[in-house]
């Protein structure tokens, strides 16, 4: 009876995490680890004769039980090894392979489990931006460029100024002395507005016609239902202040002439288990051993 009874609760939990059922042990086998709901998203540049690259990159680390959220940005001049392509900057993945290598070759820097993926190019960025009403932004300087291969400008003038998607845009992509780092400063700033703006008026949760808008703007293995729970989240993640922000350590330098962002392997892999809250393994200490030496044979 307790062997029928077990067997049941097995079926039960296959049917509800399917194959994953013996996802911590595999985790383990495989070095990486897993305490929250990580979710990597790409912003990507695609255009119908050009696959893209993914202009922005950056993993969610979901805490729900505790309501709250860590977001790390990766540079996308991040020097990564491709499966099948060697070394290569972390948003020529995208290029290669779209989101599923780019979801692989990230999994396998960080050393942490990527549950789901969520692509939103151009365009989409600009209609969800539009679709929420917009965002408060303070323009901290004047900012201009002018792009005549892609026929892109930016022209934005210091001071505090409601954003719609064209505007949000420009500041996100904006791009001066500091080179990416100055980016994804302002690229994290302009999420933590969104993040304010989306779960303040708890848009997701409340409007199921939005949330269906929304899906129709990105690409995702989350279902509307998953969505709609994570706007749940975010507006309660309100009350506690619980979005918290990092960026990949690490340092430019210049390979055969091209410039990279070298990321400071062992002070990663620390942050890592401190994002998700959990303790290294043994086999995840020698993963990170390994890839810190591979980064300092490769290249040089």
């Amino acid at each position: 009876m307790r062997k029928i009874f077990f067997l049941i609760l097995l079926l039960i939990g296959y049917w509800i995490w399917g194959d994953d059922i013996s996802l911590p042990d595999r985790l383990a086998d495989l070095g990486l680890l897993s305490g929250k709901k990580n979710i990597v998203v790409m912003g990507c540049d695609i255009r119908k004769d050009d696959v893209g690259r993914s202009d922005t990159l950056f993993v969610v680390m979901l805490d729900k039980n505790n309501k709250n959220a860590s977001l790390l940005s990766i540079p996308r001049d991040t020097r990564v090894k491709i499966k099948d392509h060697g070394w290569d900057k972390v948003n020529a993945a995208f290029a290669y392979g779209g989101q599923d290598l780019t979801r692989d070759t990230v999994q396998e820097f960080l050393g942490i489990k990527l549950h789901n993926y969520v692509v939103v190019d151009f365009q989409g960025f600009k209609d969800l931006v539009d679709v929420i009403g917009g965002v408060d932004i303070n323009v901290e300087k004047r900012m201009y460029y002018y792009d005549p291969y892609a026929n892109f400008e930016i022209d934005l003038r210091p001071g505090m100024q409601h954003m719609d998607g064209k505007t949000a845009m420009q500041y996100v992509r904006y791009r001066d002395e500091e080179g990416d780092i100055g980016r994804i400063r302002r690229q994290q700033k302009f999420i933590m507005a969104l993040y304010k703006q989306i779960a303040s008026k708890n848009i997701i949760a409340k409007m199921p016609g939005v949330s269906k808008q929304i899906m129709s703007m990105i690409k995702t293995d989350l279902s509307l239902k998953e969505m709609v729970e994570l706007g749940k989240v975010m507006h309660g993640m309100m009350e506690k202040d619980g979005l918290k922000m990092a960026m990949v350590p690490g340092e430019p330098e210049y390979i055969d002439g091209i410039s990279y962002w070298i990321p400071d392997i062992p002070r990663l892999r620390q942050q890592m288990a401190q994002m998700q809250d959990v303790k290294m393994s043994e086999k995840f200490n020698e993963n990170t051993k390994k890839l810190e030496r591979e980064y300092k044979g490769a290249g040089k």
